[in-house]
């Protein structure tokens, strides 16, 4: 098996306490292996790092607090999502030469860190499979995180088997620390206040809902079909002030990230409505309304959804557990807007 060796860049330490002063600014006192993590940041001079474990254990905040103290401009932080869309444009420009297409994204960039690293489709597998020994070469400190540890990557059993030799170079280069503290600190925030935190969990999604929440179903003549990156995307609704889709149109049809981060480039309020439960939806539409929920989420979009009540019944959904738990997290943080009360016996209800 090839060995790569790794051009080790000047030092990329940042000062002993950081992470112990950026939680006390915070009003939070460092779990263990929130403290096992920093450690390894901070004495990571060049080292790779991979911090997975469940969601809300303060992986990202871990990586955001040491990219911001590592005393270097020479720094990029990016959603892997929007860092494989972006190469992938660069790469149609280079005749799909990999070195200069990282060398035209990337200048002379040191620090990469990727947030939400996973691995779903087999050829972003194959991909990835060329892209870390070529970040090596470039001796490119990466820092990821995960909610999956690197031998979960990929885990269809199609195709598994194919990315093993990504996963050891993986584990053979990175440092891999589990952050799975006791405390899921998405929940210690009641706030709605701007971006994602603001936007609404709505279920069903009735009339009286849409009255409280200031908004009319879309009318047929404000109906249009956008071409974000080439695959077409009906919406009910595409103005200045709101994007308005249905499940369906976003997440059952040939959508990819790129469509999302695509239509995130304006800021607007989304509306997604008739969100089905994810035992309906099945595992492709559940896996694009992931996909759609982590760009929503890491762009700051806020967003109504308009879905099924039964939708946080997600037991028995074993293929994209570990998403799942990510999602549920994430949209429990949305502000919730009750139904309208069942009408009285002689009264009309309306919906």
């Amino acid at each position: 098996m090839k060995l790569f060796r790794r051009t080790r860049p000047p030092a990329l330490r940042v000062p002993s306490g950081t992470f112990d002063e950026a939680s006390r600014a915070s009003g939070f006192v460092l779990d263990a292996t929130q403290r096992r993590a920093a450690a390894e940041l901070e004495d990571a001079d060049g080292r790779w790092v991979y911090l997975w474990g469940p969601v809300g254990r303060g992986k990202s905040w871990l990586m955001d607090t040491y990219f911001a103290a590592v005393p270097t401009d020479r720094k990029m932080r990016v959603h892997f999502h929007a860092f494989f869309v972006d190469l992938h444009a660069t790469l149609e420009r280079h005749r799909y030469d990999l070195h200069e297409s990282l060398g035209a994204l990337l200048g002379d960039v040191r620090l990469l860190c990727f947030d939400e690293f996973h691995v779903h489709d087999i050829g972003d597998a194959k991909f990835l499979e060329r892209l870390l020994p070529a970040l090596l070469d470039r001796g490119v400190m990466l820092v990821v995180t995960s909610n999956h540890p690197p031998a979960a990557l990929l885990p269809n059993p199609l195709f598994h088997d194919a990315f093993l030799p990504t996963i050891a170079l993986i584990e053979r280069t990175m440092t891999v620390v589990t952050v799975d503290g006791p405390q899921d600190y998405r929940t210690l925030t009641g706030r709605h206040e701007t971006g994602f935190a603001s936007g609404v969990w709505a279920a069903p999604g009735d009339r009286g809902q849409l009255t409280t929440l200031g908004l009319t179903r879309p009318r047929p003549d404000e109906s249009r079909l956008l071409r974000p990156v080439g695959h077409p995307i009906a919406a009910l609704r595409a103005d200045d002030d709101c994007l308005w889709f249905t499940f369906a149109d976003l997440c059952s049809g040939s959508t990819a990230p790129s469509d999302y981060l695509a239509l995130t480039r304006t800021p607007r309020t989304w509306v997604v409505s008739e969100v089905p439960t994810l035992h309906d939806a099945g595992r492709d539409a559940s896996q694009r309304f992931v996909n759609l929920v982590d760009v929503l989420y890491d762009h700051d979009a806020p967003v109504v959804f308009l879905a099924d009540e039964g939708f946080f019944d997600a037991s028995g959904i074993d293929c994209l557990a570990a998403d799942i738990e990510r999602v549920m997290s994430r949209l429990r943080q949305l502000r919730r807007v009750p139904a309208a009360p069942a009408a009285l016996p002689g009264e009309y209800a309306t919906g």
